[in-house]
């Protein structure tokens, strides 16, 4: 349930960097972090709290690519609300 709210988090902060810089590629990168460092996070902070192998590596490409996608769909729906605007 907490990797939802990583690439709803994704989506929102790629949305606030674009109206408050914008970039869009500096909003889009920044946003293309959150959903790895929750990854990685989950993976090297938390306890451990599965059995068997460790999929962290899958889940970091699979999860990395739905993150950079969901910040890029915030970063596109703030480009077009802030164009709307005008």
């Amino acid at each position: 349930m907490a990797a939802y709210f990583a690439i709803l988090f994704a989506l929102i902060l790629g949305a606030l960097v674009y109206v408050k810089t914008g970039r869009k590629l500096q909003s889009w990168l920044t946003s293309c972090l959150v959903v790895p460092s929750f990854v990685l996070f989950a993976e090297f902070v938390l306890p451990y709290q599965g059995g068997g192998t460790s999929m962290w590596p899958i889940a970091l490409i699979f999860g990395g690519a739905m993150g950079a996608a969901a910040g890029g769909a915030g970063v596109a729906l703030a480009s077009w609300w802030q164009d709307k605007r005008r």
